[in-house]
């Protein structure tokens, strides 16, 4: 994969991607449920990673 096709996305873009509030993607990310990177005091996180935990919960409610 090239270094222009990877997608990361802000904390509020990833809230609002999840429907969560910040302290539940401070839980997920600190989990190790969501990749990400560190850029001075910003989370950016993997944009794969967020479909990846999205789609592992709907099997899992739908279990």
């Amino acid at each position: 994969m090239s270094e222009n096709s990877i997608k990361y996305l802000t904390s509020k873009e990833a809230k609002e991607n999840l429907k969560i509030q910040d302290c539940d993607l401070a839980h997920i990310r600190n989990s190790g449920n969501l990749q990400y990177i560190k850029k001075g005091n910003s989370y950016l996180y993997l944009m794969e990673s967020i479909d990846k935990y999205k789609k592992d919960k709907e099997k899992e409610i739908d279990k």
